[in-house]
C-alpha cells in the first residue's frame, strides 16, 4: 500500500515539475524579447500557458507511465520492495 502512495506523489511531483519547468523555460524566452517589463510579463504568461494547454495532456501520459513504470520496477526513491 506504501508503494502505491509513493508512486502517486511521485505522478504528481513529475507533472507539476515537468509542466512548471517547460512552461516558466518557454515563459522565460518569451518574455526576455520585450523591452517593457509588463509586455515581457505578459509575453511571458501567454507562453507558459500555451505549452500547457498544448503539452498538458501527454505530460500528463508521460508522468503517469514514468511514474508507473518506476513504481512497479522500484527505481524511484521509496518505491523499491523490501527485503524477506
Amino acid at each position: 500500500m506504501k508503494r502505491i502512495v509513493v508512486g502517486v506523489v511521485w505522478f504528481v511531483i513529475l507533472y507539476f515539475g515537468i509542466l512548471g519547468a517547460g512552461g516558466a523555460i518557454l515563459g522565460s524566452l518569451a518574455g526576455s524579447t520585450q523591452k517593457n517589463t509588463h509586455k515581457g510579463y505578459q509575453a511571458g504568461y501567454t507562453a507558459g500557458e500555451e505549452f500547457g494547454k498544448n503539452y498538458g495532456t501527454f505530460i500528463l501520459f508521460a508522468a503517469l507511465g514514468g511514474a508507473a513504470l518506476g513504481t512497479m520496477t522500484g527505481t524511484l526513491p521509496g518505491t523499491r520492495a523490501k527485503r524477506k
